[in-house]
């Protein structure tokens, strides 16, 4: 498991834009039960790159939300 600065820098970003991906939903990390902190998965890494990926092809972070979204009900 990996914290926000861990995750941060194994997909090439910052713990900001992470913060941010948590905020409206695009990551939905666990918790530690004992501080608390946020806690990602390898597979929150792939999201990351391809979060980053698709933001430089031109897509926006909802029309990324509304590709997850439909990538989920498959």
């Amino acid at each position: 498991m990996l914290t926000v600065s861990e995750l941060s820098k194994a997909a090439q970003t910052t713990p900001d834009a992470i913060r941010h991906y948590v905020r409206i939903g695009l990551l939905i990390p666990s918790r530690d039960p004992d501080n608390g902190y946020r806690l990602f998965s390898a597979d929150d890494v792939k999201r990351v790159k391809f979060i980053r990926r698709a933001k430089g092809l031109g897509f926006t972070l909802r029309d990324i939300q509304t590709i997850f979204d439909h990538s989920e009900d498959c």
